[in-house]
């Protein structure tokens, strides 16, 4: 009997195998013709935007054709999911999630305490919080909390604080996918916001937590190649990757002084560690229900440490791509701009200033005359050469201009404009998942109808689903707010609204009550520092303000349950199951 459920395992993991394989090679294929359409003269604009569209319908695709109306595969992936898929996929929404802050990485924003951050949270979720959610057999964070303080107070609170957070976090990836589309094809921002909405409703509608898992999976892929491959091309001729460890240090320095010099990274607080900033996203993360998904999806505990591992893994090597392109953007450009005379640009450099990304001389510039008034009104001499500092990129052009730069081909630029599209496209599908899990689930079904039918309750979450994409759409067609504040902002609720229930969850005297207090002065606090502080809140503001939050609700919490209750058999049963025991302590699901 052991041996023929061994061998049905081998054969479930070898067909998945192949199914990830075809995927990969019809991926493959496709971005192969591309470059093919490249080489044989094809107009560099059509290839350019092929690449990124194909990625948003080929998506799009794969997650219509994993629709269920099985509830164990809606909200689980069905609980078969490799760890080596699981941790790729996770990687691949957090690559999402830290995208808008890649690009702007500028001012007084401390570079390595938003990276140490990102990378704290990840390690909580790898670690902590996911094998944990998996031991218990919960969808959801919200969901386990809910059976720890049963009562209506605080199960409402934990499910608006999960679907608050998730549906900001899917507007970020809304945002994030459309501001792709529209920067790299030129699309109108209206179509691209309709055409994106449709995409993340085909990934995450049909097949739930199936199709946004599988469809991350195949991001993941794309996120590696794009910015790998260029990485991969310049070392082939010669051009070590400029990082600090595994590449040419020397060269990372350089290119550190070069976005010192062009203002991109303040010098006294680009390079530093901050504290709360790094603390604040930490617990965001470890908290924030759309980075949990993944870990549910896995065979069992030991599977969901595996993909921990697997995503730490990937994350880093994420972060090591996405910096050795910005740092390689920024030396290149500096070879084949500056020491030139302004008329002499390359015409990639003209093009990139005229839509914004590039100034030169202080000014945006069209072609070579435009070029030289500028800067002969810096009093730079007829034919003098360029100098560094009259040079200034965006940090969005350094991101993803390096292959337009270093004249790689359109191949290569569409390939990357891929790589950004897909990461926001999966957050998005992540975060509408997760919010749609918090009210459907959570809120409809655990709460009021745990008799329903599955199909009503399929039919409440698809109908979130279709609600928050619309609202999703109308705010990036507008351009209302900026994906990075929308990050930001769910972090800090996550953190401020969840890291007092856990904390109290695992403390057998607290109880209903004190997790009502403990959430309620977290948010509280969480929201007074924002409204106190001066114009739109920053990173820094908003991390300061959810660990703020966090640890006050946590502390008030704590007080109140030493003072007024005591411990209970079911508390102590629930904390002894997680810690010590088998996890179970939620009721049946009839659907799972």
């Amino acid at each position: 009997m052991r041996n023929q459920t061994t061998n049905e395992a081998w054969l479930s993991r070898a067909r998945l195998d192949g199914r990830i394989a075809f995927a990969g090679a019809t991926f493959t294929l496709a971005y192969a013709l591309v470059a093919l359409l490249d080489r044989v003269g094809a107009p560099e604009r059509l290839v350019s935007v092929v690449s990124p569209y194909f990625t948003v319908l080929a998506l799009a695709l794969l997650g219509f054709l994993l629709h269920s109306m099985r509830v164990s595969f809606y909200y689980a992936a069905g609980r078969v999911v490799p760890a080596s898929y699981a941790g790729l996929a996770n990687a691949a929404i957090f690559a999402g999630l830290a995208s808008p802050f890649a690009a702007h990485l500028t001012g007084r924003s401390s570079v390595v305490g938003i990276a140490a951050g990102f990378l704290l949270g990840v390690a909580g979720v790898a670690l902590l919080m996911g094998p944990a959610l998996r031991k218990t057999g919960a969808f959801s964070l919200s969901e386990l909390l809910a059976a720890r303080f049963s009562q209506l107070e605080p199960r409402l609170g934990m499910i608006v604080v999960a679907a608050a957070s998730s549906a900001l976090v899917a507007f970020a990836g809304y945002q994030t996918a459309v501001d792709g589309i529209v920067g790299f094809t030129g699309t109108g921002r209206p179509f691209a916001a309709f055409f994106i909405g449709a995409a993340i409703l085909l990934i995450a509608g049909p097949g739930g937590l199936t199709g946004v898992l599988w469809s991350a999976c195949v991001a993941a892929g794309v996120i590696l190649a794009g910015f790998g491959l260029p990485e991969f091309v310049l070392a082939l001729r010669g051009f070590a990757p400029p990082l600090p460890l595994l590449g040419d240090a020397q060269a990372w320095s350089e290119a550190v002084r070069r976005l010192e010099a062009w203002r991109l990274v303040t010098p006294s607080a680009g390079f530093r560690l901050d504290l709360t900033t790094t603390l604040g996203l930490g617990l965001g993360v470890a908290t924030l229900a759309p980075a949990l998904l993944p870990a549910v999806t896995t065979r069992g505990p030991t599977g969901a440490w595996r993909a921990g591992a697997v995503t730490l893994f990937w994350s880093i090597v994420i972060v090591a791509l996405v910096a050795a392109a910005l740092a390689a953007s920024a030396l290149t450009l500096s070879r084949v701009a500056v020491g030139r005379a302004p008329e002499q640009l390359p015409d990639a450099l003209y093009s990139a200033s005229s839509c914004g990304l590039l100034q030169i001389c202080g000014a945006r510039v069209e072609g070579p005359a435009e070029a030289r008034r500028a800067c002969l009104s810096r009093n730079l001499a007829p034919g003098a050469p360029l100098r560094a500092e009259d040079i200034a990129a965006s940090p969005e052009y350094l991101i993803g201009g390096l292959p337009q730069i270093a004249k790689l081909g359109a191949d290569f630029s569409g390939l990357v404009a891929s790589a950004v599209i897909a990461a926001g496209l999966i957050l998005a599908a992540a975060g509408l998942h997760a919010c749609a899990t918090a009210v459907g689930h959570d809120a409809v079904y655990r709460l009021r109808a745990e008799s329903a039918l599955t199909s009503r309750r399929l039919a409440i979450t698809r109908l979130v689903l279709v609600a928050v994409t619309a609202l999703g759409s109308a705010t990036s067609a507008a351009n209302a707010i900026d994906a990075r504040t929308l990050v930001g902002l769910a972090l800090a609720i996550s953190a401020a609204g969840f890291v007092p229930v856990v904390g109290l969850a695992l403390w057998p005297r607290a109880q209903n009550k004190d997790a009502m207090v403990g959430q309620s002065i977290g948010v509280g606090v969480m929201t007074t520092v924002l409204v106190t502080s001066a114009g739109v809140p920053t990173i820094e503001t908003l991390s300061w303000a959810g660990l703020a939050g966090g640890l006050l609700g946590f502390g008030a919490g704590a007080a109140t349950a030493r003072v007024w209750s005591k411990e209970t058999e079911d508390s102590r049963r629930f904390v002894a199951a997680i810690l010590r025991g088998d996890g179970q302590v939620l009721g049946e699901d009839k659907g799972a």
